[in-house]
């Protein structure tokens, strides 16, 4: 069993990195869909902000009175940057593409829980062996 594990971590591993890339993939694209610009860290002092930033993650920075929000992706060493308009937009994609699909499902299953509750549950149920 124990010479097993290494090869079903390593299993696991290249079953979850793929997944984990294509979300970073998935939320690049929409906010570069919503307006984000990409910028290429080249100097100094923007290699070392880039590095200093959450990976993956969106950040909200005000500068100049002006409110950024940026998204590190090391892997491709690049920063996606866009304002309050921008997220706005990204904010909207996403729940439109993301969040809004879940609900159809929700109330397709809410409704398929009142047909069982108004007395199907007991005809159906009794269908089901036990």
């Amino acid at each position: 069993m124990k010479r097993f594990l290494p090869i079903v971590a390593l299993l696991l591993l290249t079953l979850v990195l793929p997944a984990c890339a294509s979300h970073l993939d998935k939320k690049e694209g929409y906010l570069k869909e919503a307006g984000f610009r990409t910028v290429k860290p080249t100097t100094p002092e923007q290699i070392a902000h880039f590095q200093s930033l959450r990976k993956n993650h969106i950040t909200q920075e005000t500068r100049n009175g002006s409110t950024l929000f940026m998204l590190a992706d090391e892997n491709k060493n690049i920063l996606l940057v866009g304002g309050e308009s921008e997220f706005q937009s990204y904010q909207e994609i996403l729940y439109a593409r993301e969040v809004e699909p879940g609900k159809k499902s929700a109330k397709f299953t809410k409704g398929i829980e009142n047909i069982w509750d108004q007395g199907w549950g007991s005809v159906l149920g009794s269908m089901i062996p036990q």
